[in-house]
């Protein structure tokens, strides 16, 4: 019978379950790191041995560290986050420019396929990556210096990457989520990146279907069909909406489906035809279809 492990990173520390497949019993070890916030703890798919934890505390910062024996011992690795170049900025709260700060890291993300190749996504946000089992960290550059980076702004949380999913179809591939920026996706092993957000609406932003600026709180991805993606995205879950909660292969489905509709009509306009202006409560031909047969429509509003 296989067994289970859970890894679990709390405020006052990380936290290592164990359990065989009926999972009635559990072993705790832990707290390992006491007093520490754990802001992530990740085993190595390769090597099950080796588990990479993100600490972070007030006073002293932030600390990467490894275990090789699955969390009996542990040991600080490379700790030095240095943005690629001349950093630049991002919008901060009020709008103005706020040059990049590293904080701490905010989720790590072992390679599929090598032990000692681990990704790294901070605050503020970018994304960097170890291939000497985390002693040394390079940044992937291509990310923050996509062309809308200096429009990325901080959600409430902070300007964090908190989600990095690899694609075991495709080691290119990589999927990244910001808040609040948005979900991104590169198809070169991190040198060029595009932002994945079309289809998303956020009404509390200045443009609401913009390409970046979307509070994305979790992407995740489908264990068997990894071309399909879940998003849990700020308001939309809070308002329970589940036409704003869709799969990425369901909003590109619906687009293939509209678009020869939307092309037609705009090849052979018709004449006359009473349309819904935006922002308002539509044509007088409206309620006439309606008072017909002795209806009418209610404003809540009002």
């Amino acid at each position: 019978m296989s067994g289970v492990r859970v890894l679990v990173g709390t405020r006052k520390g990380a936290f290592v379950l164990t359990a065989d497949g009926q999972r009635k019993r559990w072993n705790i070890s832990g707290p390992h790191f006491a007093g520490w916030e754990i802001y992530h703890v990740k085993g190595s798919p390769v090597d099950p041995n080796r588990l990479y934890a993100s600490q972070s505390s007030g006073w002293f910062g932030q600390v990467v560290q490894r275990s090789n024996d699955a969390g009996q011992t542990w040991e600080p690795v490379g700790n030095q986050f240095a943005y690629d170049g001349i950093p630049g900025t991002h919008q901060w709260y009020d709008g103005t420019a706020h040059p990049w700060e590293f904080k701490r890291v905010w989720h790590l993300e072992p390679s599929l396929t090598d032990a000692d190749t681990v990704y790294a996504g901070v605050e503020d946000a970018a994304l960097f990556r170890s291939t000497d089992a985390g002693q040394s960290w390079q940044e992937l550059s291509g990310l923050r210096g996509h062309g809308s980076g200096p429009r990325w702004q901080p959600g409430a949380g902070g300007m964090c990457l908190h989600t990095i999913l690899l694609d075991p179809s495709d080691p290119a591939r990589i999927y990244i989520a910001i808040s609040a920026a948005g979900a991104f996706r590169t198809d070169d092993g991190g040198q060029t990146w595009r932002p994945i957000n079309q289809g998303l609406r956020s009404a509390q932003i200045p443009d609401p279907t913009a390409d970046v600026g979307h509070c994305v709180h979790r992407i995740a991805m489908h264990r068997s069909r990894p071309d399909v993606l879940f998003m849990q995205k700020h308001w939309d879950v809070m308002r329970s909406d589940a036409t704003l909660f869709m799969r990425a292969d369901q909003v590109e489905a619906a687009w293939r489906l509209l678009m020869p509709v939307l092309d037609a009509w705009k090849s052979t306009p018709p004449r006359d035809f009473p349309n819904y202006a935006a922002g308002t409560w539509g044509p007088k031909e409206a309620d006439d279809l309606m008072e017909h047969d002795g209806r009418h429509w209610r404003n809540f509003e009002k």
